[in-house]
Formats: C-alpha cells, structure tokens, sequence
C-alpha cells in the first residue's frame, strides 16, 4: 500500500507539473519546433546514446573484474538493455538495478556483492556528472556561472562526495559509524556490512581501477551533454556548449530526487529555468527536454525485446531509500 502511494504521488507530481508548464507554453510553437528537427542530428545523438550504453555495460565489467569475477559483454549487455528499459517504465531506477543484481548474482553467488557493484557504479556515475558541472561552472564564463542554483548545489553535492571519498580512503570509518549507530549488535546488519565492506576493500586496494572506471564515467557523462547538445542542434535552439555542459549534469543529479515519476515534469522545470537566464524561450526548454528524454525512452524499449526473448519476470519494486 505504501509503494502505491508513494507512485500516485510521484505521478501526480509530474502530470501537475507537465500540465502546468504546457498551459503556459506556446503549443503551436513547440509543435513547429519539434517538426522541424534535423533527421540526420536525431540519427548522429541516437548512435551517441548507443556509445553510452557501450561504456555503462564497460563500467560495469570493469567493476565486476576488479571483485574477481568475469562475465561476457554479451551477459552484460542483455541484462543492462533490459535494466534500461524498466528504469524508464518503472518509477524508479530500483527496478533496473534489480534486474542487474539478480543477473550478476548468478556470477557473484551473493547479493549483496552484486548491491554494493551496482551501488559503486551508481555513485561513480553521479560524481562523473559532478566533476563535469564543476568544471562547466569554472570555465563557463559569467554567463554560465550565473545559472540560477548552480553554486549551491554544487557546494552541498561537493559536501556529500567530500563525505563518500573520506569513508572510502579511510579504513575503519563506516566500521566506526556502525559501532556509534549500535548496528553492530544486529546479526544481519553486521553480516551485510562484511560483505560491503569486503567489496570495498577490494576496490581499495584495486584504486586504479576504480579511478578507470570514473575516467569511462566523465567520458560517458559527456557523450550525455553531447547527445542533449545534438538534440538542440537538431531542433535549431541555439544553446551554447558551455551552458550545456552545466545544464545537462545539474538537470540530471536533480531529476534523480524521487520526488516525480522518473523526472518527468521536474526536468522540464529546470530546463525552463535554466534556458530563460540564457535568453531562449520556453517552447525551447520544453522542446529539448521532451525530444531528448522521449528519444531514450523510446530506444530503451529494445529492453523489452530482449526481455521477452529471455522470458523474465517483471521486477518487484520495494520502498528503498534513494
């Protein structure tokens, strides 16, 4: 009951949110915007989202060779095509990372191995987009700097990596956090965090495979910025790069608040925001939003057809804090 209310009210959220920026945009002039688009642009950020998928199955191996286990890029390509496609259908990302986990449990022979690779490629993800919003900030110019929100968030999202970075290079710290919280005297709370930590000391120790792993990240986080950037070529908005390369990361590390269906609606907010300071109109924002999300989406159904072709039960998404 609690997961169906939490969704009603995600969906609520968007579909709110949606409808209120549509009744304040120029429909007819988004329509023209959107009809108007260069196919070849479309086609030239479609084989930039098939790059990204390419360096996310990499990652993702990397991490999972540095714990010792070895999988084909095949396995890994079926599972990650099908955890994309109900990331995008699902309201959460939980319901991909499911699927990764329980396929890379069949390798690992633990779970909780398979959460702690998949929750390290998540965070490697988020501080690739960090790193570039930070550096997009720095070297953007005035104009870009002045983006609305940009310092702070880029202060408290420094603070939290600041905070994962110390617990990751200093032994003993999330051991110590345990102890304070009296979790260590909780028999299946103490056994989980064995294995997590018996995980990350394997990237301890394998460090520069980890920082490999977040050179693919900043790599493919940029493809993202260059995709979003193809995009507003295509639809002739004429967005700088610089201004692109904060937008794109700051509108993604926001959109993963569970607070909306899987961003929907909060995007096109910030998008909005975020274009007006620039001088480009709404019907703009809402177009480069909604043609470069919906083109995702629509290219993450090839999931599905992998899905079906390996007869997999839909995942169960349970209330996990983000």
């Amino acid at each position: 009951m609690k997961t169906r209310l939490l969704l009603a009210a995600k969906v609520a959220v968007s579909l709110a949110l949606l409808a209120y920026l549509f009744s304040i945009t120029d429909l007819a002039a988004l329509q023209v915007r959107i009809r108007t688009g260069d196919i070849f642009l479309l086609v030239l950020a479609m084989a930039l989202y098939g790059l990204i998928i390419a360096i996310s199955i990499w990652r993702w191996k990397l991490l999972l060779h540095t714990q010792g286990y070895r999988a084909s890029m095949g396995l890994l390509s079926s599972s990650y095509l099908v955890a994309t496609f109900f990331n995008n259908f699902l309201p959460s990302n939980i319901g991909g990372d499911v699927i990764r986990v329980r396929d890379s449990s069949k390798l690992t022979g633990s779970t909780t191995t398979s959460v702690a690779v998949v929750v390290i490629d998540r965070i490697l993800g988020f501080g690739a987009l960090y790193v570039l919003a930070v550096g997009a900030y720095l070297a953007g110019g005035p104009s870009v700097r002045a983006l609305a929100g940009a310092l702070p968030a880029l202060i408290a999202l420094g603070v939290v990596f600041g905070l994962l970075a110390y617990i990751f290079f200093r032994p003993g710290t999330a051991g110590r956090g345990m102890a304070a919280l009296g979790l260590v005297h909780i028999p299946w709370a103490r056994s989980t965090f064995e294995v997590v930590q018996s995980a990350v000391r394997v990237y301890r120790e394998e460090v520069g495979a980890v920082w490999t792993a977040l050179l693919g990240s900043i790599a493919l986080q940029a493809l993202v910025v260059y995709y979003y950037y193809n995009i507003a070529r295509s639809l002739r908005i004429p967005l700088p790069l610089s201004a692109c390369f904060l937008m794109v990361p700051l509108c993604s590390l926001v959109q993963a608040l569970p607070i909306s269906f899987n961003g929907w609606g909060v995007r096109e907010s910030v998008f909005i925001v975020y274009f007006a300071q620039v001088g480009l109109p709404r019907e703009s924002a809402m177009a480069f939003s909604l043609v470069g999300a919906g083109l995702m989406v629509l290219l993450s159904l090839s999931g599905a057809v992998v899905w079906t072709s390996r007869g997999d039960a839909a995942p169960v998404v349970e209330d996990v804090p983000h």
